[in-house]
């Protein structure tokens, strides 16, 4: 009866434990939120702004300067930018997280991990809030595109995984080595053209093999196929890369508390 109670007793100290982990981390993601579009007049409507600008220079670049031969491009685009911002936008704040938040990580009581979970749904909340403005552009092109939410939340919850992953290492070793956030910024700037986010999937290059070591390109492939084509991904492509970003998050979380320590004494 005692082993009973004592088992009894720790599962409901876990239970209240993570009831308190998820109700800091909402907090957290809902201040993270607001301190970024507050103060500016246009408030949160800079999280719709911004991706439509990007949108209209791509769709004015590929579509009347250099042709590309897609029908309905900018719905084409749009629905692989949309998880492309989300990505880059939270890995390149990812870096100086510990940093800005330094008062936060010294406090004994504090896990600095929500701060990668905070970062990642924060940005995340962009994401879904400009998928309406996806289905605007697929309308007004006449594109009725069914909805599937199983197929498009395994998609975000595998994006969620590959980004607190390779945040958990970015903020980590930027830490130690400034040099870090600068050079994740280079290699996005790079990684954005080497994802197929204004062309189609390349299938035949003597370089595809150095391709197919980007994880993003069958993340924004099954976007696409989802949001755009109207399709189921293809589930096995998707499983893949569901076990790349689960390797890659451990990998990023066990190097995090291996330096979690030094990190607390670093910041």
């Amino acid at each position: 009866m005692n082993n009973r109670a004592s088992s009894t007793h720790k599962q409901l100290g876990l239970q209240s434990r993570m009831r308190h982990y998820r109700t800091l981390v909402w907090h957290f993601v809902k201040r993270d939120f607001y301190l970024r579009h507050t103060g500016s007049a246009l408030g949160v409507l800079w999280s719709l702004i911004l991706p439509l600008a990007q949108l209209s220079v791509l769709s004015f670049t590929f579509g009347s300067i250099i042709r590309v031969d897609i029908d309905h491009f900018p719905a084409f685009v749009f629905s692989a930018l949309l998880p492309w911002t989300w990505f880059s936008s939270a890995l390149a704040s990812a870096g100086p997280l510990f940093f800005t938040h330094r008062d936060l990580v010294r406090k004994p009581a504090f896990p600095p991990a929500a701060l990668i979970l905070v970062n990642t749904v924060s940005h995340l909340i962009t994401f879904l809030l400009s998928l309406p403005l996806l289905y605007g552009i697929l309308w007004w092109y006449g594109r009725l595109v069914p909805w599937n939410p199983i197929a498009l939340l395994t998609l975000l919850v595998i994006q969620a995984v590959l980004i607190a992953g390779l945040s958990f290492m970015v903020a980590t070793w930027n830490v130690f080595y400034r040099d870090v956030a600068q050079l994740v910024g280079i290699a996005l700037s790079l990684l954005f053209f080497l994802t197929p986010i204004f062309y189609r999937p390349i299938v035949s290059n003597e370089y595809l093999a150095l391709l197919a070591l980007n994880p993003l390109v069958p993340l924004i492939t099954a976007y696409r196929a989802v949001l755009f084509e109207g399709v189921s991904p293809l589930w096995a492509s998707v499983a893949q890369t569901g076990a790349i970003s689960a390797v890659i998050c451990g990998l990023g979380y066990w190097m995090y508390r291996r330096f979690e320590p030094d990190v607390v004494d670093a910041v």
